[in-house]
């Protein structure tokens, strides 16, 4: 019996040992690895939207403690219709990034650890936005009937800051988001998205894969500023109302933030990503929406 007890304990702690793996990508002086993805988003009230891009990530510098990493965006279609107005933005929302060298400070292991560069990108990204714009208003101009232009401006460049840029080199379809980390299965993380949203990630490994999942952590006093800072912006003159009776409306569950992530990662063997599998769910205000991604080396 106690060798049985004995036995399953080393073989528990050797798989522990081996279920682990160091992301640190083999990196010199003009290596570049371009990446295709493709995204399909299941929109509310709107249908599927499709979303391709093409993008490159180059090694531009060596440093003493690091790299600087030139990240550019080279191409985005999509198949949302012109009427399509949630479609159309966030096909904009990449859109607008085409053109821009987004230079990343990173440390030996490749981890993002601030742009170089977001006073130029900011103003190149500006000047983008209004060039789509007249695009997708003499295409469609009925979308200037259904929000003005400086609202669709505002919702195209809304995430568009440094620490958002940064952040999305993190979320799970970005190549570039376990570089650096020593990923074991059952460890977890802490970390907040794009949107403000705390989030707990759990990884899984297998070999060369690492399986990420992620859920809301959010506490409930965190959960009520969430919502009434969410409802301020969204319907303002319905503020005062829901943050008089925020406790209400939580308990009905009228408005409701729920976000589950999870992204199964193929690593080559010179540490950089081969290809991404994910899809997450996310639910706000009684809305749903879905989204499926793939991103593949080429």
């Amino acid at each position: 019996m106690k060798k049985t007890i004995l036995f399953s304990i080393m073989l528990t702690a050797a798989f522990a040992a081996n279920a682990q793996l160091k992301v640190s990508p083999k990196m010199t002086q003009g290596d570049q690895k371009n990446y295709a993805s493709t995204t399909v988003i299941n929109i509310p009230g709107q249908g599927t939207v499709t979303i391709s891009d093409e993008s490159s990530i180059s090694v531009a510098e060596v440093l003493s403690d690091g790299f600087v990493l030139s990240y550019e965006t080279n191409k985005v279609t999509t198949d949302a219709k012109a009427d399509n107005v949630i479609g159309q933005i966030m096909a904009a929302a990449q859109e607008v990034m085409m053109g821009s060298n987004v230079r990343i400070v990173t440390d030996k292991d490749g981890k993002p650890l601030r742009l170089d560069n977001f006073d130029i990108v900011k103003q190149q990204v500006a000047k983008k936005a209004d060039a789509i714009l007249d695009q997708m208003l003499k295409a469609a101009p009925q979308l200037g009937q259904m929000m003005s232009r400086d609202d669709l401006r505002n919702q195209i460049l809304e995430n568009i800051t440094a620490d958002n840029i940064l952040k999305s080199m993190q979320n799970i379809t970005s190549p570039i988001a376990l570089n650096g980390k020593t990923v074991m299965t059952g460890a977890q993380e802490d970390f907040v998205n794009e949107q403000g949203l705390k989030l707990k990630r759990m990884y899984f490994v297998n070999g060369n894969k690492v399986t990420a999942n992620s859920s809301m952590n959010m506490t409930k006093d965190e959960m009520k500023q969430l919502i009434i800072s969410t409802v301020e912006k969204a319907a303002p003159d319905q503020a005062a109302m829901i943050k008089q009776n925020i406790d209400q409306v939580m308990a009905s569950g009228m408005i409701k933030f729920d976000v589950k992530e999870t992204a199964t990662y193929e690593i080559g063997d010179d540490g950089w990503v081969k290809s991404i599998n994910g899809e997450s769910t996310n639910e706000s205000m009684g809305q749903s929406m879905s989204v499926k991604s793939t991103v593949t080396l080429q």
